[in-house]
C-alpha cells in the first residue's frame, strides 16, 4: 500500500481494525475515543502511523457506486471523509497521535481535547455488515417502510429512490389530505412487510 499517495478510494484487502478489538486490547479506564482530523486525503496514511505507535484506531468505511471505463463498480470511501477515531490515554499517548504523519489535528483542538463518548463508535458499528463495511439496505421503488427512529419516528412512508452516495433516500410521506416528501440517510428507515 502507498501511504504517500492515498486516494478516496479505501484499500478492500486492509480493512480497519475492528473497534471492539481496541477495548480487548486494553481495559482500560483512561482509554477513551477521540476524533483525529486528517490532512486532506491522508485518512489510511494516519491510521497506519498511528496504528505503528501502538494506538488502537477506527476508520469507518462504507461503500458507494463508482465510474471506471464506462462500468459501475463498488468502491469503499470513509464514511466521515478526513476523519477518524482514535482510541488512547491522553496522559500516555496524545504528544505521540497529535504528532503523527497525515494527522492534521484532535478534535477540538485544544490543549485537553474532549473524548467521543464510546456509545458513538458502538452505533456507527451497528450500522456495518460482517466485513466492517456499511452498505445501502436493499430498498427499492415502491417499499412501504417505516422511520424508526428521529423525530418522525413510526411515521409510514413510500420508498422512492437513493438520493446521494452519503446514503441519503428520498420518501414520500402520507398525511392527513397531504403528501411530502422528505429525505432521510438511510439508517432512519425499515422495510414494513
Amino acid at each position: 500500500m502507498n501511504l504517500t499517495n492515498t486516494t478516496n478510494t479505501m484499500n478492500t484487502t486492509n480493512p480497519t481494525k475492528p473497534a471492539s478489538l481496541c477495548g480487548v486490547l486494553n481495559n482500560s479506564n483512561s482509554l477513551r475515543w477521540y476524533v483525529i482530523q486528517c490532512k486532506p486525503r491522508e485518512e489510511l496514511r494516519a491510521q497506519h502511523f498511528i496504528e505503528q505507535k501502538g494506538v488502537c484506531t477506527y476508520l469507518p468505511r462504507m461503500e458507494v457506486a463508482g465510474i471506471r471505463a464506462s462500468r459501475t463498480i463498488m468502491m469503499q470511501k470513509p464514511l466521515f471523509p478526513g476523519y477518524l477515531f482514535c482510541r488512547f490515554d491522553t496522559d500516555t499517548s496524545l504528544t505521540h497521535v497529535r504528532w503523527t504523519q497525515g494527522v492534521a489535528k484532535i478534535l477540538p483542538e485544544s490543549a485537553s481535547p474532549v473524548p467521543v463518548e464510546d456509545e458513538v463508535v458502538s452505533a456507527i458499528r451497528v450500522l456495518e455488515q460482517k466485513d466492517g463495511v456499511i452498505r445501502k439496505k436493499p430498498f427499492k421503488k415502491h417499499d412501504r417502510i417505516r422511520i424508526a427512529r428521529g423525530p418522525m419516528r413510526d411515521i409510514l412512508g413510500i420508498f422512492q429512490y437513493w438520493t446521494s452516495d452519503q446514503g441519503r433516500v428520498r420518501l414520500l410521506l402520507n398525511f392527513i389530505n397531504y403528501q411530502a416528501s422528505v429525505e432521510l440517510h438511510h439508517s432512519f428507515i425499515e422495510k414494513v412487510a
